[in-house]
């Protein structure tokens, strides 16, 4: 049964806008209204872009005018529109864009998902994130799966004589969903300059077979080697990339988006309002290393209006479990030398493959000394609240003691300030009533 959406909060009181006849009413259908008093109803009343009143089909259909539109919902569903609390609008719509690799982990379909992608796309773009692997490490495990009587099961790893054929007019650099290798074709590769003889930075690897030739494959700070010669994408291709998010948005409901949001997001946003195009609210949410620039505004959380809203600063801790690079206390059971990675907390975009190299080792010595709590004060103090990845039970408790210290010095413990931990998956146990503690 088809279920129509709402984008606005139900109210269940007409208010000022009961006193005028609707334009649209929904009737005769099954409406979740989320209120524990009442909470079905058969029919809603829209009058411009708010709910007008809720209520029985009869009751509706009184706040009928001579321009308005009813529609029977025949028995259908109403429930309120989803708020999606994690996306990254500009990676989702490179993925529905370009190439989506999500499921794919064997050659035929990365070949085959590959030339599609090069068919779609003008002559000489480039063909950039993919994510390939997602499905088939979340099926093994965050250790990855041993076949019977055998080693661990490796990661499907492709090799650019795989697509070359299949792209030759399109540059390729597309990663694993977890970012801990990339692949180049051959083209992406001349126009980086990257030879057998090209020397890997410290902490990357470019990616050789036993002959001594490349495979396409980079790791680490190698990727960037290719990224430097990408140009940004232009802002009608970066449009049709938001629009392509909107649409899957609609289509699952979805009303609101807390977005990792680029400065040419934003600006994209704001072209696609103008234009009337913008069907979902986007909760803005830029990279906590920008807090200083945001600050210099004189900008505070709720700055915006109802379909731009600034609602916090992004920022990560440790890496995640499908790659075993989530930060721990102890290390993991299948690698005793690793305990995962600090992840970067200011890196801009583009800097990642260094910064995801780093070992927990390094999380006093590879970064500046109080980096995370002197950007989390800044954040403080401007009224934007960070939210912040960790995984990891030492990444949640170097987290939560940033947290504690700088709430307490600033006197925000007891308001309502709102400070996020996006994940905390794995949590020490001694951590566990912090997360009230801080709260109040």
């Amino acid at each position: 049964m088809r279920a129509f959406l709402l984008a606005l909060a139900l109210s269940l009181a007409g208010g000022a806008a009961g006193s005028q006849p609707a334009d649209i009413l929904l009737v005769n259908g099954r409406v979740y209204t989320l209120d524990a008093t009442r909470p079905w109803a058969e029919g809603v009343a829209l009058a411009g872009d708010r709910i007008a009143a809720v209520g029985t089909s009869a009751e509706m259909r009184k706040r009928a005018g001579p321009g308005t539109r009813v529609i029977d919902l025949k028995g259908a569903s109403v429930t309120p529109g989803f708020n999606d609390a994690h996306v990254h609008i500009d990676a989702t719509g490179a993925l529905l864009v370009g190439v989506n690799l999500l499921d794919v982990h064997s050659e035929p379909p990365f070949v085959e998902r590959i030339r599609g992608a090069a068919a779609r796309l003008p002559r000489g773009s480039w063909i950039v994130r993919g994510d390939w692997g997602a499905y088939e490490q979340w099926s093994a495990g965050s250790a990855g799966a041993a076949p019977a009587g055998g080693a661990p099961a490796g990661p499907f790893t492709p090799d650019r004589r795989m697509i070359d054929a299949v792209s030759p007019d399109h540059p390729v650099l597309v990663n694993r969903f977890d970012r801990s290798m990339f692949l180049a074709n051959s083209l992406a590769l001349k126009l980086a300059g990257i030879t057998e003889s090209t020397p890997a930075p410290p902490g990357g690897e470019i990616g050789k077979d036993v002959g001594g030739r490349l495979t396409g494959i980079l790791k680490g700070g190698a990727a960037d080697l290719v990224r430097a010669v990408i140009p940004p994408i232009g802002s009608e291709q970066r449009r049709v990339q938001v629009r392509a998010v909107l649409r899957e948005a609609r289509e699952g409901g979805v009303t609101t988006m807390q977005d990792l949001s680029t400065p040419e997001q934003v600006m994209a946003y704001q072209e696609l309002r103008r234009k009337g195009e913008l069907t979902a609210r986007i909760n803005l949410r830029p990279q906590l290393y920008r807090a200083e620039d945001v600050a210099a505004l004189g900008l505070s959380r709720g700055f915006g209006d109802d379909w731009l809203r600034l609602v916090g600063f992004k920022a990560w801790v440790d890496g995640i479990m499908g790659n075993s690079t989530a930060l721990f206390f102890d290390p993991f059971l299948h690698d005793p030398r690793n305990r995962g990675s600090l992840r970067h907390v200011m890196f801009p975009e583009g800097q990642e493959g260094a910064a995801m190299a780093m070992t927990a080792k390094d999380h006093y010595t590879r970064f500046p000394p109080g980096n995370l709590e002197r950007l989390v004060r800044i954040a403080a103090r401007s009224g934007v609240p960070p939210h912040v990845h960790a995984i990891g039970d030492l990444g949640n408790r170097i987290l939560l003691d940033v947290y504690e210290k700088v709430l307490t010095q600033e006197g925000l413990l007891g308001t309502d300030h709102r400070w996020r931990v996006i994940h905390a998956q794995h949590v020490h146990p001694d951590d566990f009533a912090r997360f009230g503690r801080l709260k109040r």
